[in-house]
């Protein structure tokens, strides 16, 4: 019964992956069928190369800027959707919609937010704040993008977290509430124990989609301004399809595996709890 499966992890998967793996030492490109196997060359490379060096930086930023409001926002929301309050379930459907808006609408319709003069200004405006060039001003870029990421996955793992809140079992608040404990002990003692193995759900999948995004980049940007939002996935784009070296690209991406593999264990490491 596994093997339908396996197989086609095999074929779109895992094969794919030693393919890459070989390329990244070689000198590929397309318009040449003979590949020579040059070692450790386009690694080592890689750490002389400025603007791969300043897509890392770029990539972290956006990472962790986007991963922990999200982790903190989204849970937040869970915690206001879970209450008993009428029109939930509407509410729930409403805040639900940014994250099925398909993802090359993203970028489409935070342009117009981002505009100088569009909502998210106005918005700013009401406090008092000026006008923002969200997309032209090196040092609000990134925070522009963060936003628009945002947008969209605090409401997906608001879900994730609501299902998480809602498994905990009932008897726990209500013995704790027997016992004297207050809306805050219960919250620290209670229910972010038991939402350890969400959170890291959360915390991964949040960190591997918003590390491997393209996407905001090429439309919002194309990675300026000064390469203020080229990430290392642009950057990889970039190396193979607009500079054919399809072997540096591949090393390009393998940094960008290894480095997903290593926060993954991380993570698994840092939430690691006894039964």
């Amino acid at each position: 019964m596994v093997v339908p499966i396996l197989l086609f992890f095999i074929a779109f998967k895992f094969q794919p992956i030693i393919r890459e793996i070989l390329l990244s030492f070689t000198n590929a490109n397309p318009f040449n069928s003979k590949r020579d196997f040059i070692g450790l060359d386009n690694y080592i490379q890689l750490t002389r190369d400025p603007q791969f060096i300043n897509s890392v930086g770029v990539t972290a930023y956006y990472v962790v800027g986007s991963v922990i409001p999200v982790v903190v926002a989204s849970l937040a929301l869970a915690l206001l959707l879970n209450e008993r309050i009428p029109g939930v379930r509407l509410y729930r459907v409403l805040t639900f919609f940014p994250a099925i808006v398909p993802i090359i609408v993203v970028p489409i319709l935070w342009q117009f937010l981002l505009h100088p003069y569009g909502l998210v200004n106005l918005g700013f405006g009401i406090f008092g704040f000026p006008p923002i060039d969200w997309l032209r001003d090196k040092s609000a870029v990134i925070p522009g993008f963060i936003l628009a990421t945002d947008w969209r996955l605090v409401p997906l793992f608001s879900i994730v977290y609501l299902a998480g809140i809602q498994s905990i079992p009932e008897s726990l608040y209500e013995a704790a509430k027997i016992d004297g404990a207050t809306i805050l002990q219960r919250f620290r003692w209670i229910t972010l124990p038991l939402l350890r193995p969400t959170m890291l759900v959360v915390v991964i999948i949040a960190t591997i989609f918003t590390a491997k995004s393209f996407t905001l980049a090429y439309v919002l940007t194309g990675g300026g301004p000064d390469n203020a939002t080229t990430t290392l996935p642009l950057f990889i784009f970039r190396s193979a399809f607009q500079y054919f070296r399809v072997g540096y690209a591949s090393a390009a991406a393998m940094v960008l595996l290894a480095a997903m593999i290593i926060i993954t264990l991380a993570n698994l490491r840092l939430f690691r709890s006894e039964d």
